[in-house]
């Protein structure tokens, strides 16, 4: 729980980021559904951002493997999906990097939801900061997922 620091999880990624405010959103949990979120322009839809460049990573892996379009989908369903994204995120141990807010888990680890809306956060965190220093978002997202073994 937030008990190292953003360059920590900077290296356990493979990424640094220039915007370290677009990691900061990415990292600070919410109780899920009961605090309003930041009324940041950035921190909206970051989860969906993040999720839809995984997908678009997922898919162009595999489609630059030869795969047919069946079984892209099978891979695409299998690994772009909250489920997934939290047992990659507790594998990587990404929990110990997370800011709970007020009234978060007694336990005080991130709920399994929480854990995989937190990947797809820092995700989409990754491809806005990389566009924003003149990335294509993608390559950066890529170099990460692969680093994370989720490609």
């Amino acid at each position: 729980m937030a008990d190292l620091n953003n360059a920590d999880l900077e290296t356990l990624l493979g990424y640094s980021f220039n915007e370290p405010e677009l990691m900061d959103m990415a990292i600070s949990l919410r109780e899920r559904g009961k605090e309003p979120r930041p009324k940041k322009k950035k921190d909206r839809g970051l989860a969906t951002l993040g999720e839809a460049v995984m997908g678009c990573v997922v898919v162009n892996h595999f489609y630059s493997q030869g795969m047919n379009s069946e079984k892209i989908n099978e891979e695409r369903s299998a690994r772009v999906c909250r489920e997934n994204h939290a047992r990659i995120a507790e594998e990587i141990g990404l929990s110990r990097y997370l800011m709970p807010a007020n009234g978060s888990a007694k336990s005080g680890r991130p709920a399994v939801n929480a854990l995989g809306q937190s990947l797809e956060e820092i995700m989409g965190a990754i491809y806005l900061d990389d566009i924003n220093a003149g990335g294509t978002g993608i390559g950066a997202c890529w170099e990460v997922l692969r680093k994370i073994n989720m490609i």
